[in-house]
């Protein structure tokens, strides 16, 4: 190749790390905020740590998006390591400040950074990244790897289980879930997350019920044995993401699965318990 680009996604991204180094994505920081404490997420913050301060009946974490500066140090580490482009995939603008903190800092550098509003969350700007970085990988171009991400772009769909409305609610971002669920605390919403926005699309009493529920809503978009690009995401909930992994994996060509924990800082939004699938087809990518 006579480029090279580094693909760097939001530091939210529900990215196993294992494959995040096989594929050489690197990650934006993001922070959760316990009161005056600021933590890094799996710098200085680990899952385990963020789930044992959850458990505080005082917890109310917050999250905060890279400062100007940490994307600028993490655009110009990117270039120190050889790249000479840098394509970059963040949350929706909708949910984040991160994309309009990129684009500034993208601005301030010689070197061409392009950055894509994923028009989703965890699970699609994951997914977006990976299938940028496997293109590089079999010699795509920076453009054609642009371009690639703006087609899938908010294409990717996101399906999830809400175990618990709490942490929603202590967001500010449960208002349409209230409306539609109330003070029910123990019913289990389905979401969707499109354009950018959290969409209620139906409530069930149980984990069990809510998970069939759930692959009933896959199931009526996605004709079973369709060719799908797939990841399982969870916060907390490994046992129940594994069940929801098998199932995908029996019922669909999966040119790529994989599970993935979306961590403190989703985790601060949607509590913990999430399962949750996104995917997109195979055609998309007009093969």
């Amino acid at each position: 190749m006579n480029e090279r680009f580094a693909m760097v996604v939001d530091g939210t991204a529900a990215l196993p790390a294992e494959l995040a180094r096989e594929l050489d994505i690197s990650f934006l920081p993001v922070h959760v905020n316990f009161g005056a404490e600021s933590f890094t997420q799996g710098v200085d913050l680990s899952f385990d740590q963020f789930y044992q301060r959850l458990e505080k009946p005082d917890a109310k974490p917050t999250t905060s998006q890279p400062s100007l500066g940490e994307c600028s140090e993490t655009f110009e580490a990117a270039f120190q390591r050889g790249a000479t482009r840098i394509l970059v995939v963040t949350l929706a603008t909708e949910l984040s400040g991160t994309y309009s903190a990129a684009v500034t800092a993208s601005q301030q550098q010689t070197q061409p950074i392009e950055v894509i509003d994923s028009r989703g969350t965890a699970g699609s700007t994951s997914l977006i990244a990976t299938a940028c970085a496997r293109a590089r990988a079999k010699g795509a171009s920076f453009d054609e790897a642009v371009t690639l991400a703006r087609k899938l772009a908010g294409h990717v769909k996101l399906h999830a289980i809400i175990d618990t409305l709490e942490q929603l609610k202590r967001s500010g971002r449960a208002s349409g879930m209230q409306a539609m669920f109330g003070s029910l605390l123990s019913i289990k919403p389905i979401i969707k997350i499109e354009n950018g926005k959290l969409e209620p699309i139906g409530k069930v009493r149980t984990r069990d019920k809510a998970l069939i529920h759930l692959q009933e809503l896959v199931e009526a978009q996605v004709p079973p044995g369709e060719k799908i690009h797939a990841s399982v995401i969870h916060t907390n909930a490994p046992d129940r993401a594994k069940k929801l992994a098998d199932w995908v994996a029996g019922r669909y060509q999966c040119v790529e699965l994989y599970t993935a924990e979306a961590g403190p800082a989703i985790a601060t939004h949607g509590g913990p318990g999430v399962v949750g699938i996104c995917w997109y087809p195979e055609s998309l990518l007009g093969s």
